[in-house]
């Protein structure tokens, strides 16, 4: 338990605690990341495959390498969460990949995919 500085006349109370979210939260959390991000990959690969065909030169028009990167972009999104998915079911989610420190519970709630720490990811 973490006090609050004492001031004389007061009485001690506890300071309040943040508390990291459940594994279950962060597998739900993620799921629905998931669900999202196939979403997105498969409006994508939609999109890129009606889109017509390669010019005279062969190679495809700027609006389809416009929708082949976003689907790239996308695949290695929900690949990422994919991962992130892996390591809640084997139990090391929050912890780096590099040397097992804890992730800091902002940094995950901000990136839920994070591998590193912020010590080594600046590496």
């Amino acid at each position: 338990m973490t006090l609050t500085q004492h001031r004389p006349g007061h009485a001690v109370v506890p300071a309040p605690r943040t508390q990291a979210p459940s594994t279950s939260t962060w597998r739900a959390m993620l799921e629905v990341r998931w669900r999202d991000r196939l979403r997105q990959l498969t409006e994508h690969c939609v999109a890129f495959h009606e889109s017509g065909t390669e010019t005279d030169t062969g190679q495809p028009p700027p609006s389809l390498r416009r929708l082949m990167r976003q689907s790239v972009v996308a695949r290695q999104a929900l690949s990422e969460t994919e991962a992130a998915l892996r390591r809640v079911a084997r139990g090391t989610f929050g912890r780096c990949e590099d040397c097992t420190a804890e992730i800091p519970a902002a940094k995950l709630a901000e990136v839920p995919e994070a591998r590193y720490c912020p010590r080594c990811a600046a590496c």
